[in-house]
């Protein structure tokens, strides 16, 4: 089986990454710093490496000169970032890597660059084992465990009138949004993205579309995110929209917003989405 190792310092892209490279058939693992990176490397040769470009410890151009002159390593390295093509591209060629991957491409961007460049995992198929004798009659089968979502999560709870529960994500970023929308599609709610307020205010006005909750990034250069989340919370039509901000900002600046802007509570973008997001629509009292 092909082995991906994907180095990215934050824990949210970094887990949604290997996870959709291990659904797709890779043996994929992962590392946030140069020391978890040393470790992964004592387990094994991996067919393809993965790295941010930017990251706070260190660069992925310069790991990919470490991974080659220091390590030996082999495998193909390929930088993965949101910076220009262009720059991406230069940096490919002055680094030595074996390619990039755009990360406004989102998972799918991912997987498909990973493809090409390794071709698709190997399907193990199981080989049919003889025939057997008639088994005797099977015992009452025990009653079935609740559905989970990925990851073992609870699933997320049916809406009003038996519809999956709707989030909307308000963010200028593409790949944050995709990653986002990925995770919490995966455990089973609807989900509409906007990168600007226009765009945010038609699908929460049409009832067909109107969110139960916004996850609203507050730092955007076309949305305020305050404004914004003042705009939904003083309009009576939408008093049953929750919103959470969902944002990098400190802690002490997210508290401030939900105090003045009357946010029902904030997400740090590195946290688990799905769980938290699955958490805060469940109905009171329930598990």
């Amino acid at each position: 089986m092909s082995r991906v190792l994907v180095i990215d310092d934050s824990p949210m892209l970094l887990e949604l990454t290997v996870r959709a490279l291990t659904a797709a058939g890779y043996e994929a693992s992962g590392a946030q710093d140069l020391a978890t990176l040393n470790q992964k490397l004592t387990e094994g040769p991996f067919t393809l490496i993965l790295m941010d470009v930017n990251m706070p410890e260190m660069f992925g151009d310069d790991v990919v000169e470490y991974l080659r002159t220091q390590k030996g390593v082999t495998s193909k390295l390929v930088l993965y970032s949101d910076i220009s093509e262009q720059e991406l591209e230069a940096k490919v060629k002055n680094s030595g890597a074996d390619g990039y991957i755009l990360k406004s491409g989102g998972l799918e961007g991912v997987l498909g660059g990973v493809m090409g460049m390794i071709g698709a995992p190997a399907l193990n198929i199981p080989v049919p084992a003889p025939a057997a004798a008639p088994a005797a009659p099977a015992p009452a089968a025990a009653p079935a465990a609740p559905a989970t979502g990925s990851g073992g999560l609870p699933k997320a709870p049916m809406a009003a009138g038996g519809r999956k529960p709707r989030i909307l994500i308000v963010d200028d970023s593409e790949m944050t949004a995709r990653i986002i929308e990925a995770d919490l599609v995966s455990k089973g709610f609807e989900v509409h993205v906007a990168d600007t307020a226009d765009k945010a205010t038609k699908i929460i006005l049409k009832k067909q579309t109107r969110p139960d909750l916004v996850l609203l990034d507050v730092r955007m250069p076309n949305v305020n995110g305050e404004q914004f989340c003042r705009f939904i919370k003083s309009n009576s039509l939408f008093k049953g929209i929750k919103v959470l901000l969902c944002s990098g900002e400190n802690v002490e600046e997210l508290q401030r917003i939900c105090r003045e802007a009357g946010a029902d509570g904030y997400i740090p973008k590195d946290a688990v989405m799905g769980n938290l997001v699955a958490k805060e629509l469940m109905p009171p009292g329930a598990e």
